[in-house]
C-alpha cells in the first residue's frame, strides 16, 4: 500500500472522495462549462468520452423516476446542445483538449490525475475514429482467427493509439458468452459462444491493453450473453440455476482475475439464483460474489447508470448511491444534464447519513487512485505530447496487424451463385447501406467508402445508396428501381449495429428471386432481416465493419484476398459450416423484469 496514496485520502474531503467514485461523461470535441464545474466543483475521478456526438442522450431520459431534494440542493449546470457531429477536431487537436481538462484536474489540491476512459470494442463500436485510427474486427471477428496471439497483438495496437491520443481505460474485453442467438444486445460483441474460447480470448485482450499501459475492465459481470432484451431499454432477467453461472458466465472472470485483471464493469441485469435485486445495485452479487467469493481486489465499476430499468425504479442519483453502497467503486454517469448534480448530492446524503461508511468510501478511493499510481497517471497528470497523438495511426505493427486481422475476420457462408470472384463483364449494381454509426465522416473512414472502392474498380458499377437504418419509403423506391431494370448480380450491403433498426429490402429481393450477393458484418440474422441472411445464395460473412475490413472485402470479392476466417461459434451454425469444438450451451428466453 503506498503511503502517498495513504496521505492524499488523509488530506481529502469527503467531496473529493466522492468526486474519485464518479466518472463523468464528455460529448463531442470541445470542453464547455458544464464539465469544467464537473471537475471543479464535484471533483470528479475520470471521464468516459463520446467524441462522436454533439451531445449524449440516452433511451430513459423521460422515463426516470423523479427526485425530491431540500431547499439546501443547487443544482449542477446543464449542456444544452443539439444532434449532429460535434466539431471536427484533429488527434492533435483532441489529444490538446483532454490535456486541458487534465489541467483543470492538476490544479486541484490535493492534484488527482483524471483518467480518461472510452469504448473500442472494433467493427461498429469505435469511440475514437477520426484521423486515420487504425480499426478492427468485432470480438467475434477475432475469435475467427482462431489465434489469441492476434488477439493480443490487436489489442496492443488499440492500446498504443488510444495512450498516445491521452485515453488510460477502456471498458473491454468483452467477458459475456452469448449463448443466445437472438440476444439484441451482445451478439458478434462476444468473443464466442463457449466459455473456454472466451476467457482464452479476453485474457490475451487484457493482456494486449496492460502491455500499453491501457486499464482493462471486463465486462458485464456476472454476464450477459444469455438475453433476448437489450438492458438500455429494459432490465433483462438470466433465471438459470447457479450451477450453470459458473460453468458458463462466471468462468472467464474466475480466469481473468488469476491472470491479473484490474476492473471489471457489472451488467443491468437480474439474476434470481444470486439475488432478485438488478446486479448493480446488489450486495450479495457485488460484494458477496465477486468482492468475496471470487476473490477479486481491483476496481468495480458500473455500466453506463442512465441504462433501462434502473432508473426508472430509483431515479439516476439514488442508483448511483445504492450502487456504491452495494460495493461498485465507481459509478459512470454519462448523462450531462441534471443529472450530474443530483447524483453527487444524493451520494453525498448517503455517505452523510451513513448508509455508505466513510471506511467504505476511504476503501473505493484507494482502489481508484492505487490503479491510477499503477498506470503512471501521477507521473505527468496523464498529458501526452498532443504533436505525438498520430504516430500510431502510421506505425507498420498497428497498420500490418489491421490488415492481418481483416483477413481473418471474413469467410465465405456460401456461393451458390458462383458470383466470387465477381466476373467484371456482368451488369452489376451495388445497393451500398451507408456506414453511418459513429462515422467521423472524414476522408479516411465515411459513410459511402465502400461505394468509393467498388467504383474505382468497375467503372460500369451502378449504385444506389440508401440509410444504414430501415425506411419503408426508400424500400419501396429501391424495389421500383430494381424491377425496372436487369441486372446479373446484385451486391447488397446489410450490415447491422444495435442502434438501428435492420433494413428489410435485401430479404424482399432474395426472396423475389434476384441474385443477391449479400455482404454483412453480422453471422446472426437479427430480427429476420438483418446481417446473415440464410436464404442468401451467395453470402460473405466480415465481421470488422471498418475501413480496413470494407478494403479486405472488396479484395476478397475480386479474387485477391483469400479469406481466413474461421466460424467462430459451438452453437450455432447456420450454414453447416463446421462448429468449433467445445461444450454445448442451452440458451434460455430472456425475460424483462
Amino acid at each position: 500500500m503506498s503511503d502517498h496514496i495513504d496521505r492524499m485520502i488523509a488530506a481529502m474531503t469527503f467531496e473529493q472522495k466522492i468526486g474519485q467514485c464518479v466518472v463523468i461523461g464528455m460529448s463531442g470535441t470541445r470542453i464547455t462549462n458544464d464539465l469544467r464545474e464537473a471537475v471543479v466543483r464535484y471533483h470528479a475521478g475520470g471521464v468516459r468520452l463520446s467524441p462522436f456526438a454533439r451531445i449524449f442522450r440516452y433511451f430513459s431520459d423521460d422515463k426516470a423516476k423523479a427526485q425530491e431534494f431540500g431547499p439546501g440542493f443547487r443544482p449542477s449546470m446543464e449542456k444544452m446542445a443539439g444532434e449532429g457531429l460535434p466539431p471536427h477536431a484533429t488527434p492533435a487537436g483532441y489529444a490538446a483538449t483532454l490535456n486541458e481538462l487534465r489541467s483543470l484536474a492538476a490544479a486541484r489540491s490535493p492534484a488527482i490525475p483524471l483518467h480518461m476512459v472510452i469504448d473500442q470494442e472494433g467493427d461498429t463500436s469505435k469511440d475514437l475514429a477520426r484521423g486515420g485510427v487504425a480499426q478492427f474486427p468485432s470480438n467475434l471477428g477475432l475469435a475467427a482467427a482462431r489465434d489469441p496471439d492476434l488477439t493480443y497483438r490487436v489489442a496492443r495496437a488499440v492500446g498504443r493509439q488510444l495512450k498516445a491520443s491521452g485515453l488510460d481505460m477502456i471498458h473491454s474485453p468483452v467477458v459475456d458468452v452469448n449463448v443466445n442467438p437472438d440476444n439484441p444486445e451482445i451478439g458478434r460483441r462476444a468473443f464466442a459462444d463457449d466459455p473456454e474460447v472466451v476467457a482464452e480470448q479476453a485474457i490475451a485482450m487484457m493482456r494486449g491493453f496492460q502491455a500499453e499501459r491501457v486499464i482493462a475492465a471486463a465486462k458485464h459481470f456476472p454476464g450477459r450473453g444469455d438475453s433476448a432484451t437489450d438492458a438500455h431499454h429494459a432490465c433483462p432477467r438470466l433465471d438459470v440455476d447457479r450451477a450453470r453461472l459458473d460453468a458458463v458466465e462466471l468462468l472467464p472472470y474466475r480466469r481473468l482475475i488469476a491472470a491479473g485483471l484490474d476492473s471489471v464493469m457489472m451488467a443491468h441485469c437480474v439474476y434470481p439464483a444470486l439475488d432478485d435485486e438488478i446486479a448493480t445495485v446488489s450486495r450479495r452479487i457485488v460484494t458477496g460474489l465477486l468482492r468475496d467469493e471470487l476473490g477479486f481486489e481491483g476496481l468495480i465499476t458500473s455500466d453506463s447508470m442512465t441504462m433501462g430499468a434502473l432508473i426508472d425504479k430509483f431515479g439516476v442519483g439514488e442508483s448511483c448511491a445504492r450502487a456504491l453502497a452495494a460495493g461498485i467503486d465507481v459509478v459512470l454517469m454519462k448523462a450531462e444534464n441534471q443529472w450530474r448534480g443530483e447524483t453527487f448530492h444524493t451520494i453525498r446524503t448517503w455517505v452523510e447519513d451513513g448508509r455508505i461508511s466513510g471506511a467504505e468510501l476511504d476503501a473505493k478511493v484507494r482502489r481508484v487512485l492505487t490503479l491510477k499510481e499503477k498506470y503512471g497517471l501521477f507521473d505527468t497528470m496523464g498529458m501526452v505530447d498532443p504533436g505525438k497523438a498520430d504516430e500510431p495511426y502510421r506505425d507498420p505493427v498497428v497498420l500490418s496487424t489491421a490488415r492481418e486481422a481483416a483477413r481473418k475476420a471474413i469467410l465465405i457462408a456460401k456461393d451458390e451463385l458462383g458470383a466470387i470472384p465477381l466476373d467484371r463483364s456482368k451488369r452489376m449494381l451495388l445497393v451500398n447501406q451507408r456506414n453511418e454509426v459513429k462515422s467521423p465522416n472524414d476522408v479516411w473512414d465515411h459513410p459511402a467508402l465502400f461505394q468509393d472502392l467498388m467504383e474505382a474498380e468497375l467503372p460500369d458499377l451502378q449504385t444506389y445508396e440508401t440509410a444504414f437504418s430501415l425506411d419503408h419509403e426508400e424500400e419501396k423506391r429501391l424495389l421500383a428501381y430494381v424491377a425496372g431494370r436487369e441486372f446479373d448480380l446484385i451486391i447488397c450491403t446489410n450490415w447491422y449495429d444495435r442502434s438501428a433498426k435492420p433494413q428489410t429490402y435485401v430479404k424482399a429481393l432474395i426472396d423475389a428471386g434476384y441474385p443477391v450477393v449479400l455482404l454483412t458484418n453480422d453471422p446472426y440474422c437479427a430480427k429476420g432481416t438483418g446481417g446473415a441472411i440464410p436464404s442468401a445464395r451467395t453470402l460473405v460473412i466480415d465481421m470488422n465493419l471498418s475501413p480496413e475490413g470494407l478494403r479486405m472485402a472488396r479484395d476478397v470479392l475480386f479474387g485477391r484476398e483469400l479469406p481466413q476466417g474461421q466460424w467462430p461459434l459451438s452453437n450455432f451454425d447456420p450454414f453447416r459450416l463446421g462448429t468449433r469444438p467445445g461444450p454445448r450451451f442451452e440458451a434460455r428466453p430472456g425475460v424483462p423484469s
